[in-house]
């Protein structure tokens, strides 16, 4: 177990959705890396009142991934091609906010916990599962990829006390944004990938 210099007691890990059609998470770590809180919301406003409500936000750092914005979109490949389509100086006309490629959802939330001096980050999950050595060869939130993940966060991770059931991938998304509210908090380095409203993006280095 890593020793803590951070005066946080709880992590708080926030896998946000793009939109209320699909679940977010919320896990909330201890100082010694226990889950001490795994839950599920779907609507903005319900994660809005665990941040206003829970008894350990005050005590906490927290980390929010950030969901890409697809609601725009229809069809597989037009959702995946969003985050590549490469913009040159013909593209004059912003048509349905194709270059709008990240989500604002809950941003006001965040910016009120940033205004009560809480330590909060965001991250990329995508990044944060290749920093951890959490990848694998399946396509991503698949049933196969999901218990994989679970297996690995039991093993690598010493979250033994998940239960055997399958978990849901934004609950497995929240434990690693947990982990890294904690390593944040404790100095870890880091670099700032970008800001949205004055909160950093960050991303893990590999090499921790």
């Amino acid at each position: 177990m890593q020793s803590l210099s951070s005066k946080e007691n709880y992590f708080i890990g926030l896998a946000l959705s793009n939109s209320s059609s699909y679940d977010s998470s919320i896990c909330v770590l201890d100082r010694n890396s226990n889950i001490v809180l795994l839950d599920k919301f779907y609507f903005a406003q319900d994660i809005d009142y665990f941040f206003e409500s829970s008894p350990y936000v005050s005590k906490s750092a927290i980390c929010a991934t950030v969901p890409y914005d697809n609601k725009l979109l229809d069809g597989k490949w037009r959702i995946h091609s969003k985050n590549y389509q490469s913009l040159g100086d013909y593209f004059k006309i912003n048509k349905n906010d194709w270059t709008n490629r990240i989500s604002k959802r809950c941003c006001d939330t965040f910016k009120k916990l940033k205004e009560q001096n809480i330590n909060i980050i965001r991250a990329d999950i995508n990044q944060l599962r290749q920093a951890y050595g959490l990848c694998s060869h399946y396509l991503s939130r698949t049933s196969i990829d999901c218990k994989n993940l679970q297996t690995s966060l039991k093993l690598k991770y010493n979250f033994s006390e998940m239960p055997d059931n399958m978990l849901s991938a934004s609950a497995l998304e929240a434990i690693i944004a947990a982990m890294f509210a904690m390593e944040n908090a404790n100095n870890i380095q880091t670099s700032t990938m970008f800001e949205i409203d004055e909160i950093p993006v960050l991303a893990r280095s590999m090499s921790n």
